[in-house]
């Protein structure tokens, strides 16, 4: 993906979001590769913690956020 803004990215990951809310799982087949990206990406800016492959979730799996970051 290129660098875009966090308004774009956020814009990319609603688009992918709603294909999932309208279609359920056979939404997910239809995610294009940045639509997968960006909803990640949305994830970590609304404070979730990456756990890595293999590894037990941490205690805390959502950290606080900037409030400005969401804007």
């Amino acid at each position: 993906m290129t660098r875009l803004t966090q308004r774009e990215m956020l814009t990319l990951a609603s688009r992918g979001l709603g294909k999932v809310d309208l279609w359920g799982r056979r939404g997910v087949t239809l995610l294009s590769m940045d639509e997968s990206e960006a909803m990640a990406c949305a994830l970590v800016v609304l404070g979730l913690v990456a756990t890595p492959p293999g590894a037990d979730a941490p205690e805390l799996l959502i950290v606080e956020t900037e409030k400005e970051v969401l804007k």
